[in-house]
């Protein structure tokens, strides 16, 4: 049997490389575009203002915190218990997400003159925008699935 193809737990008594970056792929995706948002965000703030110093980059991670805060806050979650997270699936894997945080995150931070401010509202901003933005595109998606 080819390697590529086997399923989870089979008969040789492991997962084969495919099944095993399959949920790799699959645990990543959250953390991967919410990486490549921060990331990016971060290095757009950076070449539009310069480097900050130590100081606008605490900022930035203030903002980042206070942003996430305010989401946990507002969508209700710290009225819930943790559950596994929701299974995504299909064009769900794609995850999109930091391509619109990113200009979002841009726009807001573009014509701050002072560096430290616009630092902190481009870490506001990047946590303000991922979480929304990455829960409506699922809820599209899962709509737009028949068997969801």
């Amino acid at each position: 049997m080819d390697r590529l193809n086997e399923p989870p737990g089979d008969a040789t008594g492991g997962r084969s490389w495919r099944s095993t970056a399959i949920g790799l792929a699959q645990m990543l995706i959250v953390p991967q575009g919410f990486t490549l948002a921060v990331g990016g965000s971060l290095a757009v703030c950076i070449g539009r203002h310069g480097f900050p110093g130590p100081g606008g980059v605490w900022l930035f991670v203030a903002g980042a915190a206070v942003g996430y805060w305010l989401v946990i806050i507002l969508v209700g979650a710290v009225r819930e218990p943790v559950h596994q997270p929701v299974g995504i699936v299909g064009l769900g894997l794609l995850n999109v997400t930091a391509v619109f945080v990113v200009p979002i995150v841009t726009v807001v931070h573009w014509w701050i003159p002072n560096e430290d401010t616009a630092f902190l509202a481009a870490g506001l901003a990047v946590h303000l925008a991922y979480i929304p933005i990455a829960a409506f595109g699922l809820r599209l998606l899962a709509r737009a699935t028949p068997d969801s």
